[in-house]
């Protein structure tokens, strides 16, 4: 057949034939965990490989603490999230439908054509899209669905009655009605009376993220950053790695910190979220320097109560979060002992001893700005009962000493997992506010107890702290401060340093890099690299 005869072929079927006849496969582009694939017709679950096609009537599962990003031949992304079942039920050239049997899927929408469809089906709605990204979320309570970008058409099951959703609001669908859209909630912000259904539909950098989940929800979070630093050097291993760091209001009484490490073949990422007293002002530097406390005699007017951290290698994750936080002043009599009030309850007040002699003739130390007790010898007791601070109004470091105040934060209950396993627990003990945790909070421990072991290198800024649970795990931090080549600071860099502008000085020549390990990991690591610059700059270093 001739080439002209071959063209005029193909003309011919194009105008018989219709045009989604032939469906385009999509692809598994990521896997987290736990991803099966059953076949159209199939009854069998089988694992999934990034890269193995995906296609038309196959379905997607996803266990727990699991994630399967999907993109099919059009350019839609589908984030299929854990506990998911999702049908890929039609994937034409001009239409795309799918089916959430259960659970949640972000659909990142690529600009449809004029004669194109995309639509999502759940057991008690139907979603049509004209080029948007959305969360969709079906559960027993029904659907939920949270419109990020363009417009997304809800209508329930059956019904003909459709309601349009902008970008920024979301709805739900329960028994055959639709709720009237509303502004979604700022990021992770609490609202009364919330379903957890709702909680789930948020969209920021948060922990149980794939590598792309994460990287597309900083982009979203970064544009409304305070405050964004980026720059590529070496680790202390040898590796390359480009870090993106930036601060952002969640809500109006809160800030966040993320930071995100690129290197060949992993992503780690952190988060830091804080939640104040009340709102926080346009100068947000005004509110974060105060954070680790403030000496005087006047109580800071901005104060934390309540933070989340989470750090994570898109595998593996540590996760923090307290609450009932409060400010506690104390104050040093004249024999150097601490006391310490509640203000807003001053018959709450207690004093402790600075230096106490034991029986074995060591001294139980108390460090009031770190809350914490430790123990030395007597040849270390006055070195180690000595506590810096930093004077901001003459920008100078002296030691605390009798008749100085400071003022510090402190949190009535606070958890501590990793890899969603409990490690630490505490809660007040009492009704009254804690002042000091150890002797105000009753403590729960991974196995009934913890032996915290501390190694520190002599001459280098290395130390790695180590806490070992009576279950048998452990989990393990070495922090480091490395230049842009990797190379670990000496303790001598700082050793001249005696003002602030001097510290804040030595300290831009250098990264923080901590390396966390644990018997969960398994034989894994987070390796989070974060560059000093941005702490600076917003007030949380002073």
């Amino acid at each position: 057949m001739n080439k002209g005869l071959l063209s005029s072929a193909f003309l011919i079927l194009g105008g018989i034939l219709p045009g989604h006849v032939i469906a385009a496969p999509a692809r598994v582009d990521e896997v987290r965990g736990t991803v099966e694939i059953r076949s159209v017709g199939g009854l069998k679950w089988e694992t999934v490989t990034p890269g193995q096609k995906v296609e038309e009537g196959s379905s997607i599962r996803t266990g727990a603490n699991s994630q399967a990003d999907i993109l099919t031949e059009q350019g839609h992304h589908f984030i299929v999230r854990d506990e998911t079942t999702l049908e890929f039920t039609s994937l034409q050239a001009d239409e795309t439908k799918t089916r959430l049997e259960t659970g949640k899927v972000l659909s990142k929408v690529h600009k449809l054509k004029a004669n194109e469809r995309f639509s999502l089906q759940t057991p008690t709605a139907v979603c049509a899209v004209r080029g948007t990204e959305f969360d969709t979320i079906s559960g027993q309570g029904g659907t939920l669905v949270a419109v990020y970008r363009g417009v997304v058409g809800v209508a329930a099951l059956g019904s003909n009655n459709e309601i349009r959703v902008p970008a920024g609001q979301m709805t739900s669908v329960h028994n055959g009605t639709i709720e009237i859209p509303h502004a979604i909630p700022h990021q992770n912000h609490t609202v009364a009376g919330e379903s957890p259904l709702a909680r789930e539909a948020r969209h920021e950098v948060g922990l149980d993220m794939s590598r792309n989940a994460v990287i597309h929800a900083a982009a979203v979070e970064a544009r409304n950053a305070d405050y964004r630093e980026g720059k590529s050097l070496i680790d202390v291993n040898g590796k390359r790695v480009r870090i993106e760091e930036y601060i952002v209001r969640p809500a109006a009484n809160q800030f966040k910190l993320v930071a995100l490490n690129e290197r060949d073949n992993r992503l780690d990422y952190f988060f830091y979220k804080g939640t104040f007293n009340q709102n926080l002002p346009a100068d947000l530097s005004l509110a974060l320097k105060d954070l680790s406390g403030k000496f005087g005699t006047t109580a800071p007017t901005y104060y934390l109560t309540a933070y989340e951290m989470g750090q994570s290698n898109t595998q593996d994750s540590v996760h923090d979060t307290a609450g009932g936080g409060h400010l506690v002043e104390i104050t040093i009599d004249s024999n150097g002992n601490y006391i310490l009030t509640d203000p807003t309850n001053p018959s709450n007040t207690k004093t402790i001893v600075a230096a106490q002699l034991q029986n074995d003739g060591t001294y139980k130390i108390y460090n009031p700005l770190a809350d914490s007790f430790f123990t030395v010898t007597a040849a270390n007791l006055a070195s180690s009962s000595k506590f810096g601070v930093y004077i901001p109004e003459n920008d100078t470091f002296r030691d605390l000493a009798p008749g100085d105040s400071v003022w510090e934060t402190r949190f009535n209950n606070y958890t501590h997992d990793i890899n969603n396993v409990n490690k630490i627990t505490y809660a007040a003990s009492g009704a009254n506010n804690v002042l000091a945790t150890n002797l105000d909070a009753n403590f729960t421990y991974a196995g009934g107890f913890v032996i915290p072991v501390v190694v520190v290198d002599p001459n280098n800024v290395d130390a790695t702290i180590t806490n070992y649970y009576g279950d048998g795990t452990f989990e393990s931090y070495r922090t480091v401060l490395i230049d842009n080549n990797g190379t670990i600071a000496p303790l001598s860099a700082f050793g001249s340093v005696s003002t602030g502008s001097e510290y804040k000085g030595e300290l831009l020549k250098w990264n923080y890099e901590q390396i966390t390990t644990a018997s969960e990991f398994q034989g894994r690591n987070i390796d989070l690299v974060v560059e000093p610059k941005i702490f600076l700059k917003s007030g949380l270093i002073q």
